[in-house]
C-alpha cells in the first residue's frame, strides 16, 4: 500500500476534523492534486480556532512569529486565522515562518487569498508576491498556477497598476517556469475511490449547511433563517456561526467592546470565505450585517448576477462597472439593492431610460456627465453629487430630475464658503431638504472630524432650519459656510452630536457657536440649542481583506 493511500484511508477513518485535516495535508504533500487542496480546507473549516492575540499590530505580529517558531500542523491553524499586517516586512517574516511548516494545502489557500490586486502595492510588496509564488510554484501548486498570468493581456482595460504589477512580479515567474509549470497528478482509480469516499463523508454536513444558506438567500429579510444556518454551523464547529451571532447582538446594540473586537477578528480570518461565491465578483473591502454581505464595491467590470449571494446586498459601489447597470439590477437576486454610490453620469443617464420601477433611498453621483437626464419609472429619496459645490448646483439647475427630487445632498470638502450662496441659489427648486456633507481628516484643515449641514424648508417654502451634526470636536468651518445666508433666511439652527461628551465640551461649543452668530450681525437671529445624547446605530462591522 502507497503511503498516499495510506493517508487517505487515514483521512476517511478519523473521528474528528483535526486528524482528518492533518491526514489530508500529509497526502496532498505526496501529491499537490488541487482536489486534495479542496477536500483538506473542507476539513479545516470545520474546525473552531482563535486568531493570536494582541493589544496591537505590533504586539501581535511579535505573538504570530513567537508561535511559528515552535508550531506544528495543528497550531498552523491558529496561524492562518490570524490577520495579515499592512506593512509588506510583516509579511515577509511571515511568510518565511510558513515556508519552514509546509508545504501544506491550507497555507496555499491562505496567501492565494490574501492576493486581491492591491495589497502590498510597493516595491517590497512586489517582492513579496513574487517570492509567495515561487514558493506555492515549488510545492507544486495547481491552484497557483492558474492565477499566475504568463502574459500580459493587450486590452484598452488594462490598467498601468495592471501592467506594472505583472512587468514586477509575473512576468520573471513566466519565464523561470516556462515548460515546467506543477500539472495535476495522475491518480490511480483506488485513489480516485477513496477520494470520492471522503467527499461524500464531507458532503452530508455541506449538503446541509448549503440547503440552510440557500434558505436564508431565497428569503433575505428573514432573521430566523439567518439564525438556523448560525446554529448548524454552531454545531459543526464552524466560526461563522458564531459570528452571525454576535452580529445579531450588535445590531442589537448588545454587543460589549472585548466581545466586537472578537467579532471582527473573526471576520478577518475569514478570507474572502463568507463572500458565499462573489468573491471574484466584489472587492475585499465589504460590509456585513446580520452575518452577510451587505454593502459592496464591485471589483469586475462585467460582473454577473446570478450568484443567489447579492440577494442580501443593499448598497453597491458601481465605479468600475462596464455593462449596463439597469440590465444587472434587473436580476431578481438585486432586488433589495437601494444604494448605488460612485455612479456616473452616463450610468444614471442609462439607468434612468431602462431601470424600470424600483425604489432607491440614495444615489451617489462621482462624474457628472450631461444634465439631460431621462424621466426614470424609479423613485429616489436622497441624490447626492460628489462634486464641487458650484459644478454640483449648475448641473442640478439644469437637470431635468431638478423638480422630481425632494433631497439633494453635496460635497462640502474644500467648498464651506459656497454653502450660504448654493442655499439662495436652489431656493427656487423643489427640494424639501438641502443637505452638505464633509468628512475631513485633522489635517491640513483647522478642525477635525465630519459634520453634515442639513437646510430643512418651513411651512412658507423658506430653507428656515439648519441642523449641524457633529462627528468630533469643534468646527469652525461654519462660519464660512453661513456667512452669505441672510438675515431671515435661518430662523433655527440645532446641533446634534453623536459623541458622549461632558458638561465642559458642551459649554465650550456652546460659547463657540454663540460667538460665531454675534460676529455675523445677519444671522443674529438664529437660536441656538444643543440636543442632549442620541442613540446612534452600531458601526457597520468592515471585511477589510487579507
Amino acid at each position: 500500500m502507497s503511503a498516499l493511500q495510506q493517508e487517505l484511508e487515514a483521512a476517511l477513518k478519523a473521528a474528528s476534523p483535526i486528524v482528518a485535516t492533518l491526514a489530508l495535508c500529509r497526502a496532498w504533500a505526496l501529491a499537490p492534486s488541487s482536489r486534495l487542496a479542496r477536500l483538506a480546507r473542507g476539513f479545516a473549516k470545520q474546525m473552531q480556532v482563535e486568531s493570536v492575540p494582541g493589544a496591537n499590530q505590533e504586539e501581535r505580529e511579535a505573538a504570530w512569529l513567537e508561535l511559528a517558531s515552535h508550531a506544528g500542523p495543528v497550531e498552523l491553524q491558529e496561524l492562518l486565522a490570524t490577520p495579515w499586517s499592512k506593512k509588506p516586512k510583516d509579511a515577509v517574516r511571515r511568510l518565511s515562518a510558513l515556508a519552514r511548516l509546509g508545504p501544506d494545502p491550507r497555507i496555499v489557500g491562505s496567501l492565494l487569498e490574501l492576493d486581491t490586486g492591491s495589497r502590498y502595492a510597493s516595491a517590497a510588496g512586489h517582492r513579496f508576491w513574487q517570492d509567495v509564488y515561487e514558493l506555492l510554484l515549488r510545492w507544486g501548486s495547481v491552484e497557483a498556477v492558474d492565477r499566475v498570468p504568463k502574459d500580459l493581456p493587450a486590452s484598452e482595460h488594462t490598467s498601468p497598476w495592471n501592467a506594472a504589477r505583472y512587468t514586477a512580479i509575473f512576468q520573471p515567474l513566466a519565464l523561470r517556469w516556462a515548460g515546467r509549470w506543477p500539472v495535476e497528478p495522475q491518480l490511480s482509480s483506488s485513489i480516485d475511490a477513496l477520494l470520492e469516499a471522503l467527499e461524500l463523508k464531507l458532503a452530508p454536513s455541506q449538503r446541509l449547511t448549503a440547503g440552510l444558506l440557500a434558505a436564508v438567500h431565497s428569503a433575505p429579510l428573514e432573521d430566523s433563517a439567518r439564525l438556523v444556518f448560525a446554529d448548524a454551523l454552531t454545531e459543526q464547529g464552524d466560526a461563522r456561526g458564531e459570528f452571525i451571532a454576535l452580529q445579531f447582538a450588535h445590531a442589537a446594540g448588545e454587543l460589549p467592546l472585548g466581545k466586537r473586537e472578537h467579532m471582527q477578528r473573526l471576520l478577518a480570518a475569514s478570507g474572502r470565505a463568507w463572500f458565499d461565491g462573489l468573491e471574484g465578483q466584489v472587492a475585499p473591502l465589504a460590509v456585513f450585517h446580520k452575518g452577510f454581505l451587505s454593502e459592496v464595491r464591485l471589483a469586475t467590470r462585467t460582473p454577473v448576477p446570478t450568484p443567489h449571494a447579492w440577494s442580501t446586498v443593499e448598497c453597491i459601489d458601481a465605479a468600475g462597472i462596464a455593462t449596463t447597470l439597469s440590465a444587472f439590477l434587473s436580476h431578481p437576486h438585486l432586488a433589495r439593492v437601494h444604494t448605488l454610490r460612485s455612479v456616473r453620469g452616463g450610468t444614471l443617464e442609462e439607468l434612468a431610460r431602462h431601470g424600470g420601477a424600483r425604489a432607491f433611498q440614495l444615489i451617489e453621483v462621482s462624474h457628472l456627465g450631461g444634465r439631460e437626464i431621462s424621466k426614470p419609472d424609479w423613485t429616489l429619496e436622497t441624490l447626492r453629487l460628489l462634486a464641487p459645490i458650484d459644478e454640483a448646483v449648475w448641473w442640478f439647475s439644469g437637470c431635468s430630475l431638478r423638480q422630481q427630487l425632494t433631497t439633494l445632498s453635496l460635497q462640502a470638502q474644500g467648498s464651506f464658503e459656497r454653502v450660504g450662496a448654493a442655499v439662495l441659489e436652489l431656493a427656487d427648486s423643489a427640494l424639501r431638504v438641502l443637505e452638505f456633507v464633509a468628512k475631513a481628516p485633522p489635517w491640513p484643515l483647522p478642525w477635525l472630524g465630519d459634520w453634515t449641514m442639513r437646510f430643512e424648508r418651513d411651512t412658507k417654502g423658506k430653507f428656515s432650519r439648519l441642523i449641524v451634526s457633529v462627528d468630533d470636536d469643534l468646527f469652525t468651518g461654519l462660519e464660512a459656510a453661513l456667512v452669505r445666508l441672510d438675515r431671515d433666511q435661518l430662523k433655527s439652527l440645532r446641533v446634534v452630536t453623536s459623541l458622549k461628551r461632558g458638561p465642559a465640551w458642551r459649554e465650550q461649543t456652546r460659547a463657540f457657536i454663540e460667538s460665531v452668530l454675534r460676529s455675523h450681525r445677519r444671522l443674529s437671529s438664529a437660536v441656538f440649542e444643543l440636543d442632549r445624547q442620541v442613540a446612534t446605530p452600531p458601526r457597520s462591522v468592515v471585511h477589510e481583506g487579507r
